[in-house]
């Protein structure tokens, strides 16, 4: 006879962070028929109701003894759909336990991800002989599993981090009556307004309207959507536990430098929730600030319309048949387009012309920003795929900025460098994820660079944990000279053979300690990332506790060559993420800023492999410019981003110039268009990649 089954859905996945003794379970409440567990994992700093740390189940708090609820989440697209909270398994540093009181089937549903996935096991610490012991098959989204006897089981992850968006128990029927089900409703700012008990299969009606919700100014109340973004209506049954979220969003307008990108095959698109786009009667109309380039995506080719002139609304037609997948309208202050001396010249501030350019570059384009402000709005992972120059007037003057909505590595980067031969040079990237104050947690990437022999010089970047991230091939070689890149923890991550010259590497403020780098070497790798002449400062706070580097996967290498401490780092100089790793870090001549030498730091008793490098260096070794950069190739990054001091006596008729008034920005000509209304105002030259060098008169 076969016996009927009763669900049990967990909606935000119970995560247990392991300590170094293994999870405690001691506190953990029995799964039983019609129990949920939830864990405050909408926002990280818990709610009016919920404590942080803190646990629901059987609609009673309890709190596992001595582990935390673990914080990490993220978005992640999982069984088809969309996810932006899902929680994350790090490695082996979480575990999920839960108990049950049956045998049952578990169905997990995970990220599709090579070479990724999940452990389950009854034992607290991965046990390939435990007869429980089973690992999810790659390939495999949606994984179910039969546990044959009642107790406690754990989950981990494998291969790195990989994220969960939920999974149901089914245990045997024993006829008793569930649970009604109940309506959980989540404020904008994710505090938990209120919970509805309803009855079995009733219709929603909302308990919590627009005037319960927090809407800042500037954002309008878009509805209540369920956990995949998309709308839950007046009228839905109701058969489970659900949660709702107040959704809210910027009230558009149509404004010089405004970037808007209308996705209406995602199935959260709603067009009458945005106020400059009108979809009706075969179609469709946008407001525009002015001057714009409007995008029109189908299933085809994209095409593009350039206007000129002043505010006005665009209607557009499709043509019979063709399907429209989105709209992407620009903007701008001027469309851009290519001077005499080889360059695009934005208008000081246009976010929306840099965001154009970028997406339609080539190689070889060389653009230029004044000092402005170039707002990318909540855009994420802008790319660029061609071989260009980005050039900005100075690198405290240029800020390149997105806003992330959510936290996350392949999720909330400002920009991502896909391309080869990529040239930044005097400016600012940012990722606005918990920035400057990085008390919360977040992962905000300024840059992730996933093309080869790229190019930073005089460039700032900006961001939390990971703002630099090195993520192309093992073998990636990159170079980053005279500039500054701050953070929190991890905040130069990744792999390759990278050069950092003179960079000031700067703490922010945690509540942890503070983490430069998290090296993903390959062991193919021969040297990592290389640090030669950087100055570290930081925060008071994280003064005496800050580490120089921790291990992330594969064998990390970091070397340190003659670097200043402005303060103090920890005692160790080291700390760790993933057990069992070799390890290759070094450092010569580390010291303090009245130039006594730092010795003593080590990976001792941080649970890396027996044969891990020795710290202390007797020299550089082979630890110099030539053998780390220049490769078979002669790829002679330090030359090419050498700058050319302008004689003003013997201008150069072919080169390019950036004129200046006392700072101001002037014009970019070629030295054949420098005339007599230039005098007296400085000139800067540029160098083979468009860099401009140090300004004098002219």
């Amino acid at each position: 006879m076969l016996r009927r089954q009763s669900i049990v859905t967990i909606i935000l996945c119970a995560l247990i962070s392991v300590s170094a003794w293994g999870v405690t379970v001691d506190d953990l409440i029995t799964i039983r028929r019609s129990c949920t567990i939830t864990a405050d994992e909408y926002t990280n700093n818990g709610t009016s109701e919920w404590t942080a740390n803190t646990l629901r189940a059987d609609n009673r708090l309890f709190t596992p003894t001595g582990n935390t609820v673990a914080q990490s989440k993220g978005k992640s697209t999982i069984h088809g759909q969309s996810h932006l909270n899902c929680l994350r398994l790090k490695n082996v540093q979480n575990k999920l336990a839960f108990r049950v009181t049956d045998t049952c089937s578990v169905t997990f549903y995970t990220e599709l991800r090579e070479e990724r996935g999940l452990i389950l096991s009854k034992h607290d610490r991965t046990n390939t002989s435990d007869p429980y012991y089973a690992k999810q098959p790659v390939n495999m989204p949606v994984w179910t599993i039969h546990l044959n006897e009642a107790g406690t089981y754990y989950l981990s992850g494998y291969g790195g981090d990989f994220f969960i968006a939920g999974f149901t128990i089914e245990l045997p029927d024993d006829g008793s009556r569930p649970e009604p089900p109940v309506v959980r409703y989540f404020d904008s700012n994710g505090t938990l307004l209120g919970r509805d008990t309803v009855e079995q299969g009733s219709k929603l009606r909302y308990k919590y309207t627009v005037a319960d919700v927090t809407i800042p100014a500037g954002q309008a109340f878009r509805g209540w959507r369920n956990g995949d973004e998309r709308k839950v209506d007046e009228g839905t049954p109701v058969t489970a536990d659900i949660s709702l979220f107040a959704k809210v969003t910027d009230i558009e307008q149509a404004r010089v430098g405004s970037y808007y990108y209308y996705d209406m095959a995602k199935d959260s698109f709603y067009p009458e929730e945005h106020e400059l786009l009108t979809v009706s009667d075969g179609t469709l109309s946008v407001q525009v600030a002015g001057n714009a380039v409007v995008n029109i995506l189908t299933d085809g080719e994209p095409t593009t319309y350039r206007y000129e002139g002043a505010a006005t609304t665009l209607t557009f037609t499709p043509r019979m048949g063709e399907h429209v997948r989105g709209v992407k309208v620009y903007n701008v202050a001027t469309i851009p387009a290519r001077n005499e001396a080889g360059y695009y010249v934005l208008s000081a501030g246009d976010g929306a012309a840099l965001q154009l350019l970028l997406a339609t570059a080539q190689d070889g384009d060389n653009i230029f920003l004044p000092d402005g402000t170039y707002d990318l709005g909540h855009e994420t992972l802008t790319p660029i795929n061609a071989q260009i120059s980005l050039i900005g007037q100075s690198m405290d003057g240029v800020l390149i900025v997105n806003h992330p909505l959510a936290s996350g590595m392949n999720n909330a980067e400002t920009l991502v460098l896909k391309a080869d031969n990529i040239y930044m040079q005097d400016l600012g990237i940012r990722c606005d994820v918990s920035y400057p104050t990085s008390m919360a947690h977040g992962v905000g990437i300024a840059v992730q660079v996933q093309g080869d022999k790229s190019i930073f010089q005089h460039v700032s970047l900006q961001g939390n944990q990971d703002t630099y991230y090195s993520n192309g091939a093992a073998t990636q070689r990159g170079w980053f000279g005279d500039g500054r890149i701050e953070g929190t923890v991890d905040y130069i991550c990744g792999g390759g053979d990278i050069w950092f010259e003179n960079v000031l590497l700067y703490n922010n403020d945690r509540k942890n300690d503070d983490v430069i780098i998290a090296p993903a070497t390959e062991p193919t790798t021969h040297y990592g990332y290389v640090f030669s002449n950087c100055t570290i400062d930081g925060v008071a706070s994280q003064a005496g506790r800050w580490h120089l580097g921790r291990g992330w996967k594969h064998s990390p290498a970091g070397t340190w060559l003659n670097t200043t401490c402005l303060i103090a780092p920890s005692a160790q100089g080291y700390t760790h993420m993933n057990a069992g790793l070799k390890v290759r870090f070094h450092e010569y001549n580390t010291r303090r800023a009245d130039g006594t030498v730092i010795t003593g730091h080590n990976v001792n008793g941080l649970n890396y492999a027996a044969d891990s490098d020795p710290v202390d260096l007797d020299s550089p070794g082979i630890y110099t410019y030539e053998n780390v950069i220049l490769g078979a190739d002669n790829w002679d990054a330090a030359s090419i981003a050498a700058q050319v001091t302008a004689n003003p006596k013997a201008i150069d008729a072919d080169a390019a110039y950036l004129v200046e008034d006392n700072g101001a920005f002037v014009a970019v000509v070629k030295g054949s268009q420098l005339t007599a209304e230039h005098k007296g105002k400085t000139i800067r030259q540029a160098n083979s990649r468009g860099g401009f060098g140090k300004a004098v008169v002219y």
